[in-house]
């Protein structure tokens, strides 16, 4: 039996940065926000992201999906195996891509309370598989999650986190950048 998937949001499964785009829209839209995100950011990352969430819901329709990513997603589900969507983004949003895409049985995100990156998600994923788990992300916060993680998944890296990757962990699959190599 396969080890539960666990699938990063930004950078991995899509092609952006929710969080990103969100604060560059708020912004955006009225300069004196940049002081409205910043009383948000006070009380933490999680805070201001379910505010930005709920002021600009996720149209999961149209987001950059990691096509190679989510063809293979496909075939995982379809031979039985467990996914769960972690994401450091918000609840709110990480359900709009699960739902849309059909393929998640567990989503575990940002709460605007707890941000769910890095050694948080590590310690979730952990909590919620205890028998193991694989995990598939593409930045170096991701490497807590790696280190809690029976293999890993390597999509949308660097060729620095390719490598440190390869050297520390066990790479069950890798998926280059855009035009990148493997």
């Amino acid at each position: 039996m396969q080890l539960p998937l666990a699938v990063d949001l930004d950078g991995t499964l899509i092609r952006c940065d929710l969080f990103s785009r969100a604060m560059l829209t708020f912004c955006s839209a009225r300069p004196l926000n940049v002081l409205v995100l910043m009383s948000w950011l006070l009380h933490g990352r999680a805070h201001a992201k379910a505010k930005l969430a709920a002021l600009y819901p996720v149209d999961a329709a149209t987001l950059p999906y990691n096509e190679a990513l989510l063809a293979w997603l496909r075939e995982q589900k379809a031979e039985g195996r467990t996914l769960a969507l972690a994401t450091a983004f918000d609840r709110v949003g990480a359900e709009a891509v699960a739902d849309h895409l059909g393929l998640f049985e567990y989503v575990l995100a940002s709460d605007g309370r707890v941000n769910l990156k890095s050694h948080a998600k590590a310690a979730r994923l952990h909590a919620t598989f205890p028998e193991g788990f694989v995990y598939a992300g593409n930045e170096r916060a991701d490497l807590p999650v790696w280190r809690a993680a029976k293999a890993a998944v390597i999509v949308n890296a660097s060729a620095w986190l390719r490598a440190h990757a390869a050297r520390e962990f066990v790479v069950e699959r890798a998926f280059p950048r855009r035009g990148g190599k493997p």
